[in-house]
């Protein structure tokens, strides 16, 4: 009978135990949720909304340097500054690519019919400093200040996220324009990185 009775305390033990470890896991899970949850909600609040689609086209513009580009002068006027002789080269590849960095070290752009010079280097269509990571986009699909990727592109670009800070001549529909950088090199990135039927993903803030 003492046996028994033994036996019965050790089940009993057991149970409560049991019942103890269940508690403490059902309150560590609830715990787990409920942070979780509280992630997730900030995240909805302060993340965004994204997107991929196909079928884009990529092109890239770059900065020119003037003293990569030898040859006859041509005379023009800069505003607030007055007339400028410069590189007639380098003013042609300036009107295409919309600035450039004269052999002075002053940047020069050329938007609105004229031109006109920044001491802050080149500037995006906001007015700020031009730099790696930015691109020109139609803002009708991209809004301004969205993250994007572009999985499609080659290397290193294709791992890039790109901020949608800049706008452009021509630049409408599933057309981008990614920014490469300054000098030859960063033109031969043009080349290299203009295609067609592109991957794009758009993170846009809410």
């Amino acid at each position: 009978m003492k046996f028994g009775l033994q036996g019965n305390e050790n089940r009993v033990g057991v149970l409560t135990k049991r019942v103890a470890w269940m508690v403490a896991f059902a309150f560590i899970g609830l715990t787990f949720a409920v942070h979780l949850y509280g992630r997730m909600s900030a995240a909805g609040q302060t993340g965004g909304q994204s997107s991929c689609s196909d079928g884009w086209y990529i092109t890239g513009y770059y900065v020119p340097r003037e003293n990569e580009f030898p040859g006859d002068a041509e005379q023009i006027d800069v505003e607030r500054v007055g007339s400028q002789s410069l590189s007639g080269e380098f003013l042609n590849q300036t009107r295409t690519e919309g600035w450039g960095i004269t052999r002075f070290g002053w940047a020069l752009g050329y938007y609105g019919g004229a031109w006109h010079r920044s001491d802050s280097g080149p500037l995006d269509a906001s007015g700020k400093p031009l730099s790696d990571g930015a691109i020109a986009i139609d803002r009708a699909l991209i809004p301004s200040g969205a993250q994007v990727q572009i999985s499609t592109l080659p290397s290193p670009w294709g791992t890039k996220t790109f901020r949608a800070s800049d706008i452009g001549v021509g630049i409408e529909g599933q057309h981008i324009d990614v920014f490469t950088g300054t000098g030859s090199a960063a033109e031969q990135e043009t080349f290299r990185i203009t295609s067609e039927n592109n991957r794009v993903c758009v993170t846009s803030g809410r």
